[in-house]
């Protein structure tokens, strides 16, 4: 890809300048993921299906991610960002005039179908700006603001939709604008720090070719054992997520009986917060530990989210649950989006690996949250698919343990000397580090 620059910015600048158009993305991102399925359900009057079709868009329609990779490799970074923002923000203004179900419906698919454009790049510049053996303090140091701009966001738009229902058709075009200076501040960071060496655009194909990044993602499964292998991990986890997301719209609604503000103050502001407060150790934790030990402790701790559900009589419970699924996801966020970065054959492959990893989130969003509501409504039980949901999780960090020394066999430097050190030392020298932040994972970031 190319970018060409006659100037020069510090790592500070970059990371300041990336920080503000991280935090103008959160917006726009929570308002999608957290809100509107509570719009559909309270100001348009969803059902329960209804709700869950809201809830299972973003997640199912990241899917397309590996399309939006395969554009990402043919065009400039600046004509990719503004389509992205045609594609996946532009929507936003229409949802602003929705006036029923299925106009809000639509519009919200077709934002998520355009928000699933957001990881490859954003994996291409993590890999751009900063070194590997600093490549998860300098997520952590990333991620707070952009935390703190999600649990704001989360908090004002809740206040304002209790004492206004139609408040969204305010906020949603005031965010849309605000994502014209997350691009500009993307496509002028960008320019300063070029991607190392001459990387040509890919060459235009036919219509013919159009499903090519399929057969990518298979074969790049099928050669690469322990991507696939750190993928079937995150696929079970992921099932559990899914089943908890599907489901907790109609918790809080039905079950708990909650409002806007209730909702966002009690679940959605205290997971972020928690992830917050952690996310900035965990960046240091996983330049130690490695991406694989630091999510399967995180899985491990995410455990306790669904039983925290399953045992919720009201606001208080909520915020507990809550509380832990902020401070086990704190972990998770960095493996998750700096796994496929360090496991990446080369530099180059580094949008392609992000993307296969963020479109497998979809096959699972498909699958795991109509499980988890048809679970509900056979049995009537939040119990069942809950009790599923903290097993998966279990099973999850099984399954990523057994990798911790997969990278051993690659011979290449995945997360730079120290992490590269911390996934090949003994298990009894990564156990004092593991105990540390195993007894504060024990206690979400969509």
């Amino acid at each position: 890809m190319h970018s060409d620059s006659r100037h020069s910015l510090s790592t500070r600048w970059i990371l300041t300048g990336h920080i503000v158009a991280t935090a103008l993305q959160t917006i726009a991102a929570t308002l999608l993921v957290s809100l509107m399925p509570l719009i559909a359900r309270l100001r348009f009057g969803a059902g329960e299906w209804q709700t869950f079709l809201v809830t299972a868009a973003l997640p199912t329609f990241l899917c397309a991610s590996i399309f939006w990779n395969e554009l990402l490799v043919r065009i400039s970074l600046k004509r990719y960002l503004a389509i992205y923002w045609a594609v996946g923000i532009l929507p936003l203004v229409l949802l602003a005039a929705a006036q029923d179900y299925r106009h809000l419906l639509a519009c919200h698919v077709l934002a998520a179908v355009g928000l699933a454009g957001w990881s490859p790049v954003n994996g291409e510049l993590l890999k751009r700006f900063y070194p590997d053996d600093a490549r998860g303090r300098m997520f952590g140091l990333l991620s707070a603001p952009t935390m703190l701009a999600g649990i704001v966001t989360v908090l004002a738009a809740g206040r304002w939709l209790t004492a206004d229902g139609e408040a969204f058709r305010i906020f949603l075009p005031i965010t849309a604008a605000l994502q014209i200076a997350c691009v500009v501040i993307l496509v002028r960071l960008a320019a300063a720090r070029p991607a190392g060496g001459d990387t040509p655009l890919a060459p235009h194909r036919g219509w013919r070719d159009a499903l090519l990044p399929v057969v990518h993602l298979r074969r790049t499964l099928r050669e690469d054992r322990t991507f696939a292998l750190f993928e079937a991990a995150f696929m079970t986890y992921g099932a559990a997520y899914m089943i908890c997301e599907a489901l907790l719209p109609v918790l809080v609604t039905k079950k708990l009986g909650l409002h806007y503000d209730q909702v966002a103050e009690a679940a959605l502001a205290v997971q972020r917060g928690a992830t917050l407060l952690m996310v900035m150790p965990m960046g240091w934790v996983l330049d130690r530990l490695g991406a694989v030990r630091t999510s399967a402790l995180s899985f491990a701790a995410l455990a306790a989210y669904p039983l925290g559900l399953m045992l919720a009589g009201g606001q208080t419970g909520l915020a507990v649950a809550s509380a832990i699924f902020g401070v086990a996801m704190a972990g998770v966020l960095h493996g998750w989006m700096l796994g496929p970065v360090a496991l990446a054959a080369t530099p180059q492959k580094v949008s392609h690996y992000v993307a296969i990893h963020t479109t497998l989130v979809g096959i699972r969003g498909v699958l795991f949250q109509g499980l988890g509501m048809l679970l509900y409504e056979v049995t009537g039980r939040f119990a069942v698919p809950l009790a599923l949901a903290a097993a998966a999780f279990l099973w999850a960090a099984w399954q990523m343990w057994r990798l911790r020394h997969a990278l051993v066999a690659r011979r290449r430097p995945a997360y730079g000397a120290a992490a590269a050190a911390a996934e090949t030392a003994p298990d009894a020298a990564a156990a004092r580090i593991s105990g540390a932040i195993g007894d504060a994972s024990a206690g979400r970031a969509r």
